[in-house]
């Protein structure tokens, strides 16, 4: 049985059945859930399962994605099943990741006033996020990059590497509640994703519109069962990343939009119920007031009596 540390690209080597297990894939999922129990250990906090379920669900997608055969084919055979991958690491493991993340925890990695936490706040602030996101997205997509790093398990690895990096640094201040550092209000948020939704149209218009393909890594490649010449691969990947990245934006910030909308009308709806409390109130008390002054009027003794 073969073993390699990472899924690389091996050209002319034909596809088979035989099972390679990807050692890094293995130690980088053991690292992540092991790192997160021993950190709540470390800090005697408990595991909250609900946090522990989204955490272990994004090293699943992590590591699904990247061991035999998914890693494999998307690497060296399939550019279809590569920007699969890439939708993975981006849409499903990262906001996963840090939707698993308590607070306490990332106060003990990155201490205030330490840093690391001046790091972490300046490449989490949104305009730098979305140009860190964006680079990543359009440098490692450029054909010298795949062709030249896709090559290697070193450099396939360091591909995936930025790309979860990437992903994370992006959903951080989308994920984050305000008012912690960073975070976005609505509706900037749904501004901050759309104009992501929009940016990554531009290699998936090039994906699906070029007439010949752009990868020699995957037109080299020897071909599947599947049938799929290179150029037809390379236009399905394209609308995998336009339909596929495009869909889940678009719903997340339908999502947004929808709360932000309920919220507002929640608090309008409060605003003008305390707004009624209060005219009632006010009414009341004058009611109470002109009663009063009637009464005490009444019972003045000094008015005299009126005869018939």
């Amino acid at each position: 049985m073969n073993v390699a540390w990472w899924c690389s690209s091996t050209p002319g080597q034909i596809w088979t059945w035989r099972y390679t297990p990807f050692i890094g894939v293995w130690v980088v999922a053991a690292t992540f859930i092991g790192g997160y129990l021993l950190a709540h250990r470390r800090a005697g906090r408990a595991v909250e399962p609900r946090l522990l379920r989204r955490w272990v669900l994004g090293v699943l997608a992590l590591f699904l994605v990247s061991e035999w055969p998914i890693g494999q084919l998307g690497v060296g055979y399939l550019a279809t099943v590569g920007i699969a991958r890439y939708i993975v690491y981006t849409f499903v493991a990262a906001p996963l990741l840090l939707a698993g993340l308590p607070d306490w925890l990332v106060t003990r990695w990155f201490p205030d006033r330490s840093r690391r936490r001046q790091v972490l706040a300046a490449i989490t602030s949104w305009p730098i996020a979305l140009l860190v996101f964006n680079a990543v997205l359009f440098g490692t997509h450029l054909p010298i990059t795949v062709d030249s790093l896709k090559v290697t398990q070193l450099g396939s690895f360091g591909v995936d590497v930025l790309h979860l990096g990437a992903a994370l640094i992006w959903w951080w201040p989308a994920m984050q509640r305000v008012p912690a550092e960073n975070a976005i209000e609505e509706p900037l948020r749904a501004f901050y994703l759309f104009a992501s939704s929009v940016l990554m149209f531009v290699p998936a218009a090039f994906l699906t519109f070029s007439p010949l393909p752009l990868y020699g890594l995957y037109e080299l490649a020897p071909p599947l069962w599947l049938g799929f010449d290179p150029t037809a691969d390379q236009q399905a990947a394209g609308i995998i990343m336009n339909i596929g990245g495009g869909f889940v934006l678009w719903a997340i910030i339908a999502t947004l939009f929808l709360r932000w909308a309920a919220a507002r009308e929640a608090e309008d709806t409060a605003a003008r119920r305390l707004r009624n409390e209060a005219t009632l109130a006010r009414m009341a008390a004058l009611d109470a007031e002109t009663s009063g002054a009637a009464g005490t009027a009444g019972a003045d003794p000094d008015r005299q009596p009126t005869s018939d």
